[in-house]
């Protein structure tokens, strides 16, 4: 007498897997369930349904447009502070080489206080903030700075730079909060979707071990092919304990 053959899924440790690969993961699972639809058993279908509804919950938190609706302004007030800098920079420039040789002289001095910092005006826009920071503290310490910037024109806006900085960081600060927000959201639908896939490739394999039928097994191999093309991008690390990554 033949033995029954015992249908077993590739292990995959799905949780280890990406926020984008478990969707290409799920996503193909479910559209390839939902042709066979008609071979499952009503508990395998129950699951499935699950898996669908938690796979549309996921997908619009993976596949929208990760740009934050703050980045914009970001990008803005990020311009905003550049271009007052530069409008110092220009008014000084232009004191450099006029023929006031009281105001060029006093250019000579505050150009020599904003040259570092004006060279780094291109470092990264959060690097930039505590640079730009640093210089106003500076010259709001020094009176002899604010007595030049005041003989030059330029007092005025240096405050405007200042407060140009104060006002990108707090929306640096909001748009790093948002993505944070939005990345835990994914994560935290990442670990339930993940559960029913789990759950039903549990009841799929069950099914076609007690009761199959051809519709049912082809399922099974299209699924397994699929899931050792996804096996090596969540191999377990071999020095992590077994109970802290759940495998499907």
């Amino acid at each position: 007498m033949n033995k029954m053959k015992k249908f077993s899924f590739t292990t995959v440790y799905v949780l280890r897997l990406s926020i984008d690969n478990v969707l290409g993961l799920v996503k193909t699972t479910t559209d390839l369930a939902i042709a066979a639809k008609a071979a499952l058993s009503d508990m395998t279908k129950a699951i499935l349904t699950q898996l669908i509804a938690d796979k549309e919950k996921f997908e619009p938190l993976v596949s929208t447009p990760r740009k934050s609706e703050l980045t914009d302004e970001v990008n803005a007030a990020h311009a905003a502070r550049k271009s007052l800098f530069s409008e110092t920079k220009r008014m000084v420039s232009l004191h450099l080489k006029g023929r006031d040789s009281v105001k060029k002289a006093t250019a000579q001095s505050f150009n020599f206080f904003i040259t570092p910092y004006w060279n780094k005006l291109t470092d990264p826009m959060n690097t930039l903030t505590g640079i730009l920071h640093e210089m106003i503290e500076k010259y709001k310490s020094e009176p002899e700075l604010q007595a030049e910037a005041k003989e030059l024109g330029v007092d005025a806006i240096m405050l405007e730079i200042e407060t140009a900085n104060i006002k990108f960081n707090t929306l640096y600060n909001q748009r790093l909060a948002d993505e944070a927000s939005r990345e835990s959201s994914a994560s935290a639908q990442k670990a339930t979707v993940c559960a029913s896939y789990t759950e039903f490739s549990n009841a799929l394999e069950q099914q076609v071990n007690f009761a199959p039928n051809e519709d049912s097994i082809k399922l099974f191999n299209q699924l397994e092919e699929l899931r050792k093309k996804y096996q090596n991008l969540g191999a377990k690390d071999k020095d992590e304990p077994e109970s802290e990554t759940p495998k499907a």
